[in-house]
């Protein structure tokens, strides 16, 4: 019996057995754990955006770990499947050996294809970047040079091409709104789109390009968790099945 939102009889509730008993199931035995895999559960929010029995198609981009920080890792193990791509060809190998209904691509997005300069903070490292602003005064970068594609090229060359993208997932140390700039939104219009902030206010957020970009494309901000902004496609999702995707 689901005794949550439950009225009981008056002598029940003021009954001190009853009392006791309630705390110790409420404070000891309730589960209170929240299991995520984001690195700020952005996926909590990710995944109330679309019924619990959903099968959509997710890209991520800046993807990182199959299982750690990972926007994409719940919806995997939900049955979705996807393009992750990342510019360190080690952290590809780890999704080739844990993603394998995925499309997995080693290489660098943005909005040229070619050859491109890239920074790296150290070997399977959180905050490489193409960005060499993002790299400040810091010390341990260390320039390479990778290939570059567009996104809609990536996605094109997979069995996913002409495929709508239920999520995009983005993070790539300040250079998020290249690889957005890199796909054809009117043909691929993902639902939901994740790219990373380091604003630290809603007034900052309005003035940043990737805000208007998106806007501009028909977004709406849906949420914040962290550094990541949830933007979900403007008249989809109004009224999201949050209990079944809890």
């Amino acid at each position: 019996m689901n005794i949550n939102n439950c009225h009981f009889p008056e002598w029940v509730e003021q009954n001190v057995l009853f009392r006791k008993l309630l705390l110790l199931r409420k404070l000891f035995l309730t589960k209170s754990k929240s299991v995520h895999y984001s690195q700020f559960a952005e996926d909590v929010s990710i995944l109330r955006l679309f019924p619990r029995n959903y099968r959509g198609f997710y890209v991520d981009v800046g993807c990182f770990h199959p299982v750690k920080y990972s926007n994409t890792c719940a919806l995997y193990k939900r049955g979705w499947e996807g393009i992750n791509v990342d510019i360190d060809a080690i952290k590809i190998e780890g999704f080739n050996l844990l993603r394998k209904r995925d499309v997995n691509v080693a290489c660098a997005v943005s909005d040229q294809s070619g050859e491109v300069e890239y920074y790296s903070a150290g070997f399977y490292s959180l905050i490489n970047t193409l960005n060499e602003d993002f790299t400040g005064a810091g010390t341990g970068y260390k320039p390479k040079k990778t290939a570059v594609r567009r996104l809609d090229e990536i996605i094109a060359g997979t069995r996913f091409s002409g495929r709508e993208i239920d999520l995009l997932s983005v993070d790539t140390e300040a250079h998020d709104l290249k690889v957005l700039a890199s796909l054809d939104f009117e043909r691929y219009r993902p639902k939901v789109v994740v790219v990373e902030t380091h604003v630290t206010s809603l007034d900052e957020l309005v003035r940043e390009e990737l805000y208007h970009f998106l806007d501009r494309h028909g977004y709406t901000l849906s949420n914040w968790c962290g550094l990541s902004v949830i933007f979900r496609l403007r008249g989809w999702g109004t009224a999201p099945l949050a209990a079944s995707a809890a």
